[in-house]
């Protein structure tokens, strides 16, 4: 009877200790749960920039840089003798998705890139895949991008980013890449065809790309075009611009309601214009001689940033900002050496300085 009681007893003690450590458990869960409702984002701007080495060149001397949304807490996040450029502030604010050429072989282009995944601090990059241009699935499980489709086509022009002659757009999940257990999906498949600067819509179900002839003019590609896809590459590809001046870097704004994008209208050099989301009420915003490309909307869709090239052939830019419907231009980067590929979004906790 004496030894029952006991074992009794110890049963009543392990039921309170495994009670108490499930409260206790739960109760963090809470607290942290909390936490991450009671996290403010910031809103910050991530580029690319010579200013560590005014002398340097695109191709060679880019990287990594984020500031606040108003341009002030510049700081740099990678620190290499590569080229880096086009970073993607994730969804949540804890990654950034850039593009480097530090995989290139001597004998590929300068511009070669292949697609990198890094913290908000500039720790752990990682390899993902070859390719360029990439942009975030509003759950920051997937990405889209643009690569060769053969895995060996070069560059048709020598800037960062540039498409291939084989170019189609790609997805992929990085979770499964990053484990090895899945490769990047060709949605486009259009032999005929450039395809690239893919965006994906704020709702997640499609995805916007410029695509052009593979016959046409590589530096003035006046068949390039502005469409929309599913994001599975399957159903009507709807075109959403049709003239003959090229277009090209599509953004939708946070709401999915319009979307932004360059333009070469009545000249060589590319405009600011935005457009509602079907591709009607086209509008350009700028008006000048010089190059505005790289655009990006802030987080509550009322102003775009991008870059313009201060002076034709310098190969020089600066950021600038301006309201959505073209008011308030505004020259937000001043520095020697050039500023440009902006990526505006919010990032969930300050990063470290380097």
């Amino acid at each position: 009877m004496q030894n029952k009681s006991i074992q009794n007893a110890v049963l009543t003690a392990l039921i309170i200790i495994v009670v108490s450590v499930a409260v206790f458990v739960g109760a963090r869960a809470q607290v942290r749960e909390r936490q991450e409702k009671k996290t403010v984002m910031t809103s910050t701007i991530a580029f690319a920039s010579t200013r560590h080495n005014p002398a340097g060149k695109l191709l060679f001397d880019t990287q990594i840089y984020l500031m606040n949304g108003d341009g002030t807490n510049v700081r740099r996040i990678t620190d290499n003798k590569y080229a880096d450029n086009f970073p993607s502030l994730s969804p949540d604010g804890r990654k950034i998705l850039f593009e480097s050429s530090r995989l290139r072989t001597e004998k590929e282009p300068l511009n070669t890139s292949h697609l990198f995944l890094m913290n908000a601090d500039g720790t752990e990059q990682t390899l993902l895949t070859r390719g360029s241009s990439a942009t975030w699935s509003p759950d920051g499980k997937k990405i889209a991008f643009h690569a060769s489709a053969s895995g060996t086509g070069h560059p048709t022009k020598p800037y960062p980013g540039a498409a291939t002659i084989d170019n189609d757009i790609f997805t992929l999940n990085v979770n499964d890449v990053l484990k090895k257990t899945a490769k990047p999906k060709n949605i486009t498949n259009s032999p005929e065809a450039i395809d690239e600067d893919p965006d994906w819509s704020p709702d997640g179900k499609k995805i916007l790309f410029t695509s052009h002839l593979v016959a046409d003019d590589k530096l003035d590609s006046a068949t390039a075009e502005i469409y929309v896809m599913n994001t599975n590459g399957k159903g009507k590809r709807v075109r959403l611009t049709n003239n003959s001046e090229e277009e090209r870097a599509p953004a939708w704004s946070p709401d999915g309601k319009r979307i932004v994008y360059a333009c070469r209208k009545g000249g060589a050099d590319f405009e600011i214009c935005v457009m509602n989301a079907d591709g009607t009420g086209q509008v350009q915003l700028t008006d000048n001689t010089l190059g505005d490309l790289t655009s990006s909307w802030s987080p509550d869709g009322k102003k775009i940033i991008f870059h313009r090239t201060m002076g034709q052939g310098t190969g020089r830019f600066q950021l600038w900002l301006i309201n959505s419907d073209g008011t308030g231009e505004v020259q937000i980067t001043d520095t020697p050496g050039l500023n440009g590929f902006p990526n505006w979004g919010e990032l969930r906790a300050p990063s470290k300085a380097r």
